[in-house]
């Protein structure tokens, strides 16, 4: 059996190997799988390559039969990659999530690029903050430039107007969908690339969403770039870097606003109170935050005990389960009608990609295909 050779860059593959810091032995026993004669590591770094073999390299690093082809020099330096600036990050990053940062960080290079070429001003406009300040201070400080002055019937609605403030402070708020019966997901919520992109996963429920928001929004003010998990059922503080906890302080007053008197004024959380269950549950649904990130603020100020603070969250944990299951069913019952949903655009990326538009940076195909719009939906984002 004849098999068709192409010519590649070793260098890119290499490259890969050290972004995803894998090594050649992982990476062999990936391409490996099923197959009854196994490839060798030589394989990896030859010149000519088996375009089948090059084709199941691709499906794991998903860059384009082209990406390997290119002898133009990869350099792993630190403005590359956030993967050349951390070594370490707030959880084991799978290699989907590696993947999706690294669509972002390219999308980030485009969008740079546009805004010099068009002489758009993209500087984030909030200056800078220490982790030694006191989140809570900051957050009542800035809280009415991220969170509007009013009330909101549903916590999609809220996180709209969150990353439309955003936009005006020139800090970029993507979403990323991942469908309910992908193989491969990511296991992260979001994160935050210097000096003004944020990331959300898109969730089940919008008030993780808000919270992840709020959080990357602290990593941005201290200028700390995280890729990470935000575990909604357990942010116990006294587990979490100082960072880490800085962010989730700030997330949660900027969110919870003056209803955080309320709980300032609560003396005790037990049994005779009913554990607060009425005065937490209005207070989620007022402030979409969830109860247990509420529950988990009145452990860390020594206002419920660790013995209650367990029984609740086992029992939130119980609810969260039978809620998620149901879902399941649900989502499998209808796979046949199911549909992608669609990601929140950012109007500051909107913005970027109409003055590309208008410049002639870019043309209405290169438009609409990275907006993921219909053309013929073209005219409700332009004006001519």
């Amino acid at each position: 059996m004849t098999f068709q050779k192409v010519e590649i860059n070793p260098k890119r593959v290499d490259y890969l190997l050290a972004l995803y810091k894998m090594t050649p032995k992982e990476l062999l026993s990936l391409l490996n799988e099923g197959r009854k004669k196994l490839l060798t590591k030589e394989v990896l770094f030859q010149k000519y390559m088996d375009l089948a073999i090059l084709k199941r390299l691709d499906k794991i690093f998903e860059k384009g039969l082209s990406f390997y082809q290119d002898f133009t020099e990869l350099p792993k330096k630190p403005e590359s990659s956030v993967f050349f600036r951390k070594s370490q990050f707030g959880v084991k990053l799978n290699n989907e999530t590696i993947k999706i940062v690294q669509q972002f960080e390219t999308q980030k290079d485009l969008l740079d690029a546009y805004a010099k070429l068009t002489d758009l001003k993209l500087e984030i406009d909030i200056k800078p903050y220490s982790p030694t300040e006191n989140p809570k201070a900051v957050a009542n400080k800035i809280r009415h430039l991220f969170i509007p002055d009013r009330r909101f019937s549903k916590s999609r609605e809220l996180l709209v107007e969150m990353i439309k403030l955003c936009s005006e402070r020139n800090i970029f708020v993507f979403e990323y969908v991942e469908t309910w019966n992908k193989k491969n997901k990511s296991n992260i919520d979001g994160f935050f690339l210097r000096p003004n992109m944020i990331v959300l996963k898109r969730q089940k429920s919008y008030k993780r969403e808000i919270f992840t928001l709020a959080h990357e929004l602290g990593h941005c003010l201290l200028g700390i770039e995280e890729i990470e998990e935000l575990d909604v059922l357990n942010m116990n503080p006294h587990s979490l870097s100082n960072i880490e906890r800085w962010c989730n302080d700030f997330a949660f007053y900027l969110i919870m606003g003056e209803q955080a008197q309320i709980l300032d004024s609560i003396s005790s959380v037990n049994e005779k109170n009913d554990y607060c269950y009425e005065l937490v549950q209005e207070l989620s649904e007022q402030t979409f935050i969830s109860r247990i990130a509420i529950y988990t603020r009145l452990l860390f100020d020594k206002k419920l005990s660790q013995k209650n603070y367990a029984l609740i969250k086992n029992d939130l944990d119980e609810q969260y389960t039978l809620r998620i299951k149901a879902e399941k069913e649900k989502n499998t019952n209808n796979k046949n009608n199911a549909r992608t949903p669609k990601p929140i655009l950012s109007p500051l990326f909107i913005e970027t990609m109409q003055y590309a538009l208008y410049k002639g940076v870019i043309n209405e195909v290169t438009f609409c295909e990275k907006l993921k719009i219909n053309p013929s939906n073209l005219n409700k984002y332009i004006v001519w």
